[in-house]
């Protein structure tokens, strides 16, 4: 499989049982027998798939430019990319190489024909996190704007950023995950802010 494909990273599993069945391994016995091949380091599981453990995927000089026309369309507008099976055909990428670029994280599908570029996420996130420091809960409306989007995009992205764990949905509501702390009503501490004691020898 890796010579025939050598743009995909692993094989699909399914293919390494009917591979192991066809070398004569009982049917019932194949998942313990390639279960056995990983721990014994003569495979690997990679995702969904498994990998010979030294195989990698190597571009060639056609692939690596359609890799990084692929990119550069998809990362030019980072909340708005055009459609992915239009920009890979536009870049000359093939499923196989957007796989590829899905499986090593340099993009990221958010629907079948929805990627974004890797950088999109930490991005978005840093965005929200502003806003929502400084005004509490965002809404999906709310959210849009602070990514400078539409709902075509920004919901998709903030499910993912759910899946991730960046931000989690609060009914109509999404809190940033994260460092920042959303801005304090002040009707919930009496209107006043409470007064930090200052060290002693600062007050000499």
């Amino acid at each position: 499989h890796h010579a025939r494909h050598p743009v995909e990273r692993v094989a699909p599993k399914d293919l390494a049982e009917r591979a192991a069945a066809a070398a004569g391994c009982p049917t019932s016995l194949v998942p313990a027998l390639l279960d056995l091949l990983v721990r014994l380091g003569r495979l690997t599981a990679d995702g969904p798939g498994l990998r010979l453990p030294d195989h990698v995927v190597r571009l060639d000089p056609r692939q690596s430019a359609a890799r990084a026309a692929l990119l550069e369309a998809l990362g030019a507008e980072l909340f708005a990319p055009p459609g992915l099976a239009a920009a890979a055909a536009a870049a000359g990428a093939s499923p196989s190489l957007v796989r590829e670029l899905e499986a090593g994280g340099e993009i990221v599908r958010l629907a079948p024909d929805l990627a974004v570029v890797a950088a999109a996420l930490p991005e978005a996130v840093e965005r929200l996190r502003a806003v929502f420091a400084a005004e509490g809960p965002l809404t999906a409306a709310r959210a849009k704007d602070a990514l400078g989007t539409s709902r075509k995009y920004a919901l998709p992205l903030l499910e993912e950023l759910d899946r991730r764990g960046h931000t989690n949905r609060r009914g109509d509501v999404r809190v940033v995950v994260g460092r920042a702390q959303p801005p304090v009503d002040a009707k919930l501490t009496g209107g006043t802010r409470a007064r930090v004691p200052r060290p002693a020898s600062l007050e000499e």
